[in-house]
């Protein structure tokens, strides 16, 4: 299966989806409307660079559909988080063709893996079978 690299972006902030998150006291989340559901490996982009910064660790993001959930305090700079928001998926838009090839290899090497497994199989009922003609040639005689 090929993993188009796929470009996504914020297109809206829905301001009616702020709600009490139960993260910490002073936590809140709202979402912001992406053009698009991600696919997997825009969603695989998004995890591995979000585990990989320690900047933002107040700062939550996830992706929720075709949107992204931002949990945020309640004193949070709110157009900085925007900001970071709108930058990271535009670091994940130029990061996604890697993680593409990352899952089309996977792909691949399970593929192989399959059909190795099925050639032992078919070698393993070959032998069975031979033993089951030798089994039903020694009863008849």
């Amino acid at each position: 299966m090929a993993y188009p690299a796929q470009v996504i972006q914020i297109t809206d902030i829905d301001v009616d989806s702020v709600e009490k998150d139960p993260s910490f006291a002073t936590a809140y989340a709202f979402y912001l409307q992406l053009s698009e559901a991600p696919n997997e490996a825009w969603k695989l982009a998004f995890s591995e660079e979000w585990k990989a910064i320690i900047a933002a660790r107040k700062l939550q993001l996830d992706v929720v559909g075709d949107r992204l959930r931002c949990i945020v305090s309640e004193g949070d700079d709110l157009r900085r988080v925007l900001q970071f928001a709108r930058e990271f998926v535009e670091r994940i838009n130029e990061r996604v063709p890697h993680y593409c090839a990352q899952l089309e290899e996977r792909e691949r090497r399970e593929e192989a893996y399959r059909r190795e497994v099925e050639e032992r199989k078919e070698q393993i009922r070959a032998r069975l079978r031979a033993i089951a003609q030798e089994m039903k040639t020694r009863q008849a005689a």
